[in-house]
């Protein structure tokens, strides 16, 4: 008759789920990829500070010509302007229902 000897138990698992858990598998599993995570890290603190800054902090809303684009960011003037050419193109103004029907069509 044999004899059987329990062994020990094992401790619990760690966290194998959630976000922590994600980046701990993920963005940190070995050093190459934790080295690239903060160089990424990084350059995005580099990075998307100047672009927002330029994109909407320092840019120009009000205005109806090129002549009110005055700040050294961007120039957003043109947009409520030309909002119809940036949507429809070069589409004759009396048939974009067409076009506005087509995309409700599309999306239903």
């Amino acid at each position: 008759m044999t004899t059987h000897t329990f062994k020990p138990d094992m401790p619990p698992p760690g966290k194998v789920f959630g976000p922590m858990a994600w980046m701990r598998q993920n963005l940190f599993s070995s050093w190459i990829n934790t080295l690239l995570t903060l160089f990424s890290l990084y350059l995005i603190y580099l990075v998307v500070p100047p672009i927002i800054s330029w994109s909407l902090l320092d840019a120009n809303w009000i205005g109806t010509t090129k002549a009110d684009c005055t700040k050294a960011g961007a120039c957003w003037v043109f947009i409520e302007q030309r909002f119809g050419q940036f949507m429809y193109g070069y589409f004759p103004n009396e048939l974009r229902w067409r076009v506005d029907l087509t995309a409700i069509l599309a999306i239903v």
